[in-house]
This record gives structure tokens, C-alpha cells and sequence, in this order.
């Protein structure tokens, strides 16, 4: 090999290394801040129950085909019940399969690419990174910690399957069958799976134009009626969820429709948390729509070079996925609200459509039509484009990616939260925080609960039994205290307490605050959870700490609900983990009449 050749290939395994870089940095993120705990819609009985009925032999095909909210999720309850039963329903597996997907997707994505540019490496791997970077974001941080939102990566990962098959050396049959395999089990992981038809048939028949279509008239028309077909057993006793108002609101308040559309395409770019989140993702919205459209324009000028099309329409497919998923999302959330449309678990369809233009628009700048006197021209312009493009997008993502990281984070303290709550569920009171951050239903989730503990469902035990006695203490810290009661009050018939607390075993707010009461004729017993969380910017000023920030506790009880008589009141650190509770200094003595 000579040193040209040596220098070379040390570059490209350089760039492709760099390509890793963003699925590295999340699969940290991911082992750090994932939580073993099944959340929210997890706990309903048609995904929660599949493990009891399972368990009992009672699971039938009418188990996985029962609707979920807008979709029948029959592919994804065959994964939920085949992980789960491998590892007792351990939910960061699922989070580890939902990170597989992401990696399918990058793997196509790659390829398809490699194909469009062949023979400008610089522009293939410029474009590779920039979806790298997209793909692995954590902007998407609740669809990356939340077990069964890989729902909303299978239709994509068809989709793409698809359009790999759709480039290969394959026969034309074999294309279209293994594309119906494909649409046929897209339609079936999520709300929007339907669109896999959709959004397939322009490649498989359209790539030669008019005339292709016309030679492949039998083969398009079976393609439409296995659409039809599908739609058909999909929408067999279908129950449409209530409408969220589209109609109404196009006649009285048209602006926040499109407001809705917009943001919900330009949301994975935007800081969640700022105030102008909702006009900053609506804008950048907006700029990817005209370059769809622009593209669409330049698809037209170029619809007689064949070769070119056959490059540009995985794009195109692409594209169009995203838009008509935010089209549909529109039709059933708008109602809800724009600051609804930037919810970070639906940031994958806004990326499919940034991801198909960083190829689209270079693949139009660079490849100029043969014979095209102003060939040169559009590849300087092209370079000077396809660098704009992708600078303008970095930068969007550095200002976006630290509070995504903040936020998965928070995201983990709440989910540390909800597993504290569950732990608990069998021996404390109806919980506030069991509402806000596990479940809709405290009965419906304890009932749940229950019956998945009963058969060994879950990887760990819920508590038995309140007594502080049953659980392992560790001694209180002398010289560095993991937190504090600063304050107790009685208001009106209720103890109000509040304070601060770090975990134990990370730079971290704790993952929850036990509250015990004792006297001298009662056993130290726990009694309660914190209510909520507070932001402590005072201790991150005073301690120059950052694991400060969300320290903060609340906890508000009826003294109807203690015990008569001199009451001492103590909060503890609690690590859901290893299940240990760590005294915070300044216990608080009540007088309850």
C-alpha cells in the first residue's frame, strides 16, 4: 500500500470514527440515566396485562391485535412479551432495543448514501455525520428512555428496509414482494404505519417514470389492493379516539393548526425549555418545508434523468414520511396545543425530513444534468451550499443538545420517582407523586402492580411491609450531610415539610425522600414520599455544585392521617437501587392533638 493509499484510509476510518461519535456519547447517556421501571402507558392492561395473561395461559391473538390509543401495536407487543419474558420485564432492555433500531436506521441511512454520492467521499460522509448526528440525538431523550417507544422507530426502519431493497441488485418481483412484507408489518407497530404503502410505491414504480408505471400497471394495481386490504383488517371494529377539534379549529383558529404542523417538524432543534421554543421550532419548520418544497420543484425540472431520480427518490420517500406523519399528528393533537407538537418523543419524524434534505439538496446542487453548460457552476455552488447546510445545522444542534442532556436527566429523577412510588405502592397511602409521575390511576396501577408481583413478572419486589426496621440504614453522615429538613409547619390541619437532598451514590439530586415518624411507644415507621421536586439554584450558588439544581423536596400530609401524640418527623435519602435510606439532618418534633 503505498503512503498516499496508507494516508487515505487512515482518514476515512478517522471520519467514519467521528461518524460514531454521536451514538457513543448517547449510549452513555442512555446507561446513565435509563430506569428499570415500566412508565405511563406501559401499565395498561393491553400491554401490562399481556405478562399476567401470559403467565396465567390465558394470551390470545385478540391480546396483541386490541387497539392502543390510534394503533394496532401487533409487532411491538411480540417484542414487549419476548424481552420481557427473557429478563422479567426489565424496561432498560427495551431502551437498549429501541437504540438498536436507531442503529438499523443509521446503517440504511449510510447506504442509501453511499450510493447517492459515490465517488464525492467528502460529501457522503459530510451528510453521514449530519444524520449521525440527528439520529442519535438525545432531543429525543423521552423516546430513548421510555421502553415502548420503539413504536416509533419500526415504521421508519420498514420504510428503509424497503428503499434498501428498492436500490439493490434484486429482482423486480422479489423487490415487491419483500416491500409488502415490509408495508405489511410497518402498518402494524404504530398509528402511522399505515403511510409505509405510501410512501414505498414511487420507488418501486415510478423510478422509470410514466412508462415504468405503465409497464408495471398489474404489479401497481396488486400494491393498492394490498394497501386497500391492509386498511381494511386494520380498521376492522376500529374505535376512532375522540376528535381533538381539527375541524373547529381550521374555521376559528387556522394559525395555530399550521403553528402545530410546523413545530411539530422543527421541534428536534429547538431547547425545549426556552419561551420562544414553540416560535423557534415553527420557524425552522417552516425553512424545511420550503426546501421540500424547492426539491420537489427540482424533482420535476429532472424528471427525465433517470438515473438521477432513482438516487433522489429514497429522499423523497423519506421526506414525505416525516410531513405526512406531522400531518397526521396534526389532525389528531393540534388540539392540545403547539407547545404539545415539540414533545421530545416525537423529534424522529422532524429528523427523517432534515435527514432526507441534507441528502436531497446536495444530491441536486452536485449532480448537474449531462450536458448542462453551467456544470461547473453548480458544483461550486453546490459546495458552498452543501457547507452552509450543514454548518447552519450543527450549530442549531449544539444549541440544543446541553439542555436535551439536562433534560434526560430530569427525566431520570422523575422516573426514579415513579419507581419509588411503585416499590411502595402496597404499604403507604395513595401517594401524589404516583399520579404525576408513574400512572393516570393509583387503583388501576396498583391493581397491576399487584398482579404482576404475584408472578414473578417483574425483576424486583414491592415492599411488604412500612416498618423502618426492614430496611437497610446507612449511619448519618458526619462531615458531609446528603441533605436536610429546613422546614416543618402545621397549616390549617397539614404538615408542610421541605428541604434538600443528594443521593448517595451519585452527584445527583436523591432519587426520592422517605419520611418516617417515631415516638417512644410507636416503632420508626415510614409514612410518605416526597410530593415534588424543587429547583435549588441557592444551593448550586452556595455549594458551586450543579448537582444541586433539583435537590429540592416537598411533602405535605393531613395530621389526621399520624398518629395522636409527640411525633419526631425525619426524612431520609432513598436509593430505589439498592434500597437504602440515609438520615438528612434535622429531624422535626410534632405535637399532633
Amino acid at each position: 500500500m503505498t503512503s498516499r493509499a496508507a494516508r487515505r484510509a487512515l482518514m476515512q476510518w478517522l471520519v467514519f470514527s467521528l461518524c460514531l461519535l454521536p451514538p457513543a456519547v448517547l449510549a452513555v447517556l442512555l446507561w446513565r440515566n435509563s430506569v428499570n421501571v415500566p412508565y405511563w402507558d406501559e401499565w395498561d392492561k393491553d400491554i401490562a396485562g399481556l405478562f399476567v395473561k401470559s403467565a396465567d395461559g390465558r394470551l390470545g391473538f385478540g391480546d396483541f391485535w386490541a387497539q392502543h390509543n390510534e394503533s394496532r401495536l401487533v409487532l411491538p407487543r411480540l417484542i414487549f412479551l419476548l424481552l420481557g419474558g427473557m429478563t422479567h420485564w426489565n424496561v432498560s432492555v427495551e431502551v437498549a432495543f429501541t437504540f438498536l433500531l436507531a442503529g438499523v436506521v443509521a446503517a440504511a441511512v449510510f447506504w442509501l448514501g453511499r450510493k447517492a454520492f459515490a465517488g464525492r467521499p467528502v460529501t457522503r460522509w459530510t451528510v453521514f455525520f449530519i444524520s449521525s448526528l440527528l439520529i442519535f440525538s438525545p432531543s429525543q431523550y423521552e423516546a430513548w428512555l421510555w421502553g415502548m417507544e420503539m413504536i416509533l422507530f419500526m415504521p421508519l426502519v420498514c420504510i428503509l428496509g424497503g428503499l434498501v431493497v428498492q436500490q439493490s441488485a434484486l429482482r423486480e418481483q422479489t423487490k415487491l414482494v419483500l416491500c409488502a412484507i415490509l408495508a405489511f408489518a410497518g402498518t402494524f407497530t404504530f398509528s402511522n404505519g399505515l403511510l409505509v404503502w405510501l410512501v414505498l410505491f414511487p420507488g418501486l414504480f415510478l423510478a422509470e417514470g410514466w412508462t415504468g408505471l405503465r409497464k408495471r400497471s398489474q404489479a401497481a394495481l396488486g400494491w393498492l389492493l394490498g394497501f386497500a386490504g391492509t386498511a381494511t383488517v386494520y380498521f376492522y371494529n376500529y374505535q376512532f379516539p375522540p376528535s381533538a377539534g381539527i375541524g373547529h379549529l381550521l374555521r376559528t383558529n387556522p394559525r395555530s393548526v399550521f403553528e402545530y404542523l410546523l413545530a411539530f417538524l422543527g421541534g428536534s432543534l429547538v431547547d425545549r425549555n426556552a419561551a420562544s421554543a414553540v416560535v423557534t421550532a415553527a420557524s425552522i419548520g417552516l425553512g424545511l418545508l420550503v426546501l421540500f418544497a424547492a426539491s420537489c420543484v427540482w424533482v420535476v425540472r429532472r424528471w427525465n434523468d433517470r438515473e438521477w431520480m432513482r438516487l433522489a427518490w429514497p429522499w423523497l420517500a423519506l421526506g414525505s414520511y416525516g410531513i405526512l406523519s406531522a400531518m397526521l399528528a396534526t389532525i389528531g393533537r393540534a388540539g392540545f396545543g403547539a407547545e404539545q407538537a415539540t414533545t421530545s418523543r416525537y423529534a424522529i419524524f422532524g429528523i427523517c425530513l432534515i435527514v432526507a434534505l441534507v441528502h436531497l439538496l446536495p444530491l441536486s446542487w452536485l449532480r448537474q444534468p449531462v450536458g448542462d453548460k453551467t456544470a461547473g457552476k453548480g458544483n461550486a455552488f453546490g459546495t458552498g451550499g452543501l457547507a452552509a447546510l450543514a454548518g447552519g445545522l450543527v450549530l442549531l444542534y449544539a444549541q440544543a443538545f446541553p439542555p436535551a442532556v439536562v433534560n434526560m436527566m430530569v427525566f431520570r429523577l422523575s422516573l426514579l420517582q415513579a419507581k419509588s412510588c411503585l416499590k411502595f405502592i402496597d404499604v403507604l397511602p395513595p401517594q401524589p407523586a404516583i399520579t404525576k409521575c408513574l400512572y393516570r390511576s393509583q387503583p388501576e396501577l396498583k391493581f397491576m402492580a399487584d398482579a404482576l408481583n404475584q408472578r414473578g413478572v417483574l425483576d424486583f419486589k414491592l415492599y411488604e411491609t412500612p416498618k423502618l426496621a426492614a430496611f437497610k440504614v446507612n449511619p448519618e453522615p458526619a462531615d458531609h450531610p446528603v441533605g436536610s429538613m429546613e422546614s416543618c409547619q402545621v397549616n390549617h390541619g397539614d404538615l408542610l415539610l421541605a428541604g434538600w437532598a443528594l443521593s448517595t451514590t451519585r452527584r445527583a439530586a436523591a432519587d426520592c425522600v422517605v419520611f418516617t415518624y417515631e415516638s417512644p411507644g410507636l416503632q420508626p415507621r415510614i409514612f410518605g414520599l416526597m410530593d415534588q421536586r424543587r429547583v435549588r439554584l441557592d444551593l448550586v450558588a452556595a455549594k458551586r455544585n450543579q448537582a444541586y439544581l433539583l435537590a429540592g423536596w416537598e411533602k405535605s400530609v393531613r395530621l389526621a392521617d399520624l398518629p395522636r401524640g409527640s411525633l419526631v418527623i425525619k426524612a431520609w435519602s432513598y436509593d430505589v437501587r439498592n434500597d437504602r435510606l440515609t438520615p438528612l439532618a434535622n429531624a422535626a418534633r410534632v405535637e399532633n392533638k
